[in-house]
């Protein structure tokens, strides 16, 4: 399950992308803003924007997005650092499907640079400027520069992002893994067990897995993992 394509090989790549939260609103603990995601099967963009046109008012709201890496799942150690140890992993297949897609990080003042900004000017310019299609890419597209480039000195690459354009939908069953410190694997299976039980709410029985695990961890998890029981719960619940 790790590798790329069915070749355990390419470990440099991945077949999943990953969502990880972070505290703050409405909770301000990253569990509890996992949890509150995964209740409501939604991921809510933030209020500012991503991409090329982010700061264009009339199109600021077409570049909020919702965000994921596709740095392979053992590997993850860095972008812990700078978010949580929280995490909700989906299949890239899932988010193509959404709309979404890999970021396109640009050089700053390159050719691809300066012909984007060509078709930023000439969509601005036009009669109805929301309408225009070049706004389907632009929240997709990144530039980035060096010290001397502002506004645009800073290189996150590293972080090879995934955005879906707007909310995200989902259902317990698009749900690949989640992310969170081992020793609320059991606190969380029982909380899902609870709900499907008492129909609170969705039960996410997809593997559970520690960001900080070895490699040879995270593969027995996803090898072992059993079917998910929410599965037949469903089946059997009255229509």
């Amino acid at each position: 399950m790790l590798g790329y394509q069915a070749n355990a090989q390419w470990r440099d790549m991945s077949d999943f992308v990953v969502h990880f939260t972070k505290p703050g609103p409405p909770y301000h603990d990253a569990y509890q803003n996992m949890m509150s995601i995964l209740g409501a099967r939604t991921l809510i963009p933030g209020a500012e924007g991503f991409g090329i046109a982010r700061r264009e008012a009339v199109v600021a709201d077409r570049h909020r997005s919702v965000c994921f890496s596709e740095i392979p799942l053992d590997q993850l150690a860095r972008l812990v650092q700078r978010r949580s140890l929280y995490g909700i992993a989906f299949r890239k297949s899932f988010i193509l499907s959404q709309g979404g897609g890999p970021v396109w990080y640009v050089q700053y003042g390159s050719p691809a640079h300066l012909a984007m900004k060509h078709q930023l000017d000439q969509a601005l310019s036009a009669k109805e400027p929301r309408n225009e299609p070049v706004w389907a890419v632009t929240p997709f597209v990144d530039i980035q520069g060096d010290a001397h480039n502002a506004p645009y000195s800073y290189r996150f690459d590293w972080e090879r992002e995934w955005r879906v354009p707007g909310l995200m939908r989902f259902t317990e069953y698009d749900v690949a893994a989640l992310f969170l410190p081992e020793e609320v694997h059991t606190l969380a299976r029982d909380f899902f067990a609870w709900a499907v039980r008492e129909r609170a709410g969705p039960g996410y029985f997809c593997p559970m897995l520690d960001p900080g695990w070895k490699a040879e961890q995270i593969m027995e998890a996803l090898a072992k993992h059993p079917s998910a029981p929410v599965a037949t719960e469903r089946k059997s619940a009255p229509g």
